[in-house]
């Protein structure tokens, strides 16, 4: 029986020491991406399995799942892991979550997930994933399903941000509306999708092929967070061409349209319309009119493929969109 590799005998075929052979298993972000590319070809090579977690799983029989998703409070992604969450507990896999915060770090996860052996499925939000990184999970028969990315290797939940921009604009202009604004958080970091930009996009171009001017006054980038949504939305309703309605990229930006206009002493949706994206809980609270994106479908369904591949590796690739539609309320 061949002897199984150990972490020296990764260390010694990449050339680096064991400390950080283990940094690239438990904290990958912190290691070098050169290193870190040494380390996982010699893994590979060696068919090497952590010690730790082998064990651990001859001990008991650990099924688990993981998120990996953008480090991000905003509730359209709190609702799908919880959705998520709700679907595997009626199983009996637990979850874990693996949240980025940067490029280093998405790339560590992306390199050492598949070799660690620390979980049976991953399920990928809204973070763009490289072909090597995919054939990596590939070639560690460890499968993925992508959310709001897609990929045609790739089984996953497709949103298109482009299409609900379009279709925000084609409501709008639909209830009557002839001036428009639209906010929207900014500076999103590259490592994540930017789905305002592309949520913007549909939305400005629609309404210019049907002739409407969306001014430069009347659009706002602005930082995550209330604070900053209600500032912006201010600003806008101050100038002298005050739109009719706004769209805003996410329902909680369309909250603070609603707050913003209040504090001015305007009245939702008779001196400013709102609709809003995601339709997140909040946003039936509110009575905000939004684009449904599924949150809680596509968090079910995203679970159900993942298992679907790890019953059966080779089962069909499926990319699955849903319709996104309006969800008319009172803000319009």
């Amino acid at each position: 029986m061949a002897k199984k590799a150990t972490i020296y005998d990764v260390a010694s075929l990449a050339g680096v020491s064991i400390t950080t052979v283990s940094r690239v298993l438990n904290s990958p972000g912190q290691v070098a991406v050169l290193s870190r590319k040494k380390i996982v070809a010699a893994m590979k090579e060696l068919n090497f399995v952590p010690k730790a977690e082998a064990s651990a799983r001859a001990r008991k029989d650990f099924k688990r799942i993981g998120i990996l998703s953008p480090f991000s409070t905003a509730p359209s992604f709190v609702q799908r892991i919880r959705s998520i969450a709700g679907a595997l507990s009626v199983t009996d896999y637990e979850l874990i979550t693996y949240s980025v915060a940067s490029e280093e770090q998405l790339a560590g996860y992306l390199s050492m997930l598949p070799v660690s052996n620390r979980i049976d499925g991953l399920i990928i939000l809204a973070l763009p994933v490289k072909e090597e990184e995919i054939q990596l999970f590939k070639d560690y028969n460890l499968p993925i399903v992508m959310v709001e990315i897609s990929h045609p290797n790739v089984s996953s939940i497709e949103i298109d941000n482009f299409a609900g921009g379009k279709l925000a604009a084609e409501y709008l202009l639909s209830r009557g509306y002839k001036t428009f604004g639209f906010i929207g958080e900014g500076g999103q970091p590259a490592y994540s999708l930017h789905a305002t930009e592309m949520r913007f996009d549909g939305y400005r171009s629609t309404l210019l092929k049907k002739g409407m001017d969306l001014p430069e006054s009347n659009v706002s980038f602005h930082e995550y967070g209330m604070d900053h949504s209600v500032e912006s939305v201010k600003r806008i309703l101050s100038g002298s061409g005050k739109p009719e309605a706004i769209f805003a990229a996410s329902d909680l930006q369309a909250v603070g349209v609603v707050k913003a206009a209040r504090e001015m002493g305007l009245e939702v949706p008779d001196d400013i319309a709102v609709i809003g994206f995601d339709d997140i809980d909040l946003a039936d609270y509110m009575g905000i009119t939004t684009i449904n994106q599924f949150l809680n479908q596509s968090g079910k369904t995203a679970v159900e493929l993942l298992i679907e591949h790890m019953k059966d590796p080779l089962c069909a690739v499926k990319n699955i969109s849903f319709q996104l539609n309006v969800i008319e309320r009172y803000s319009t």
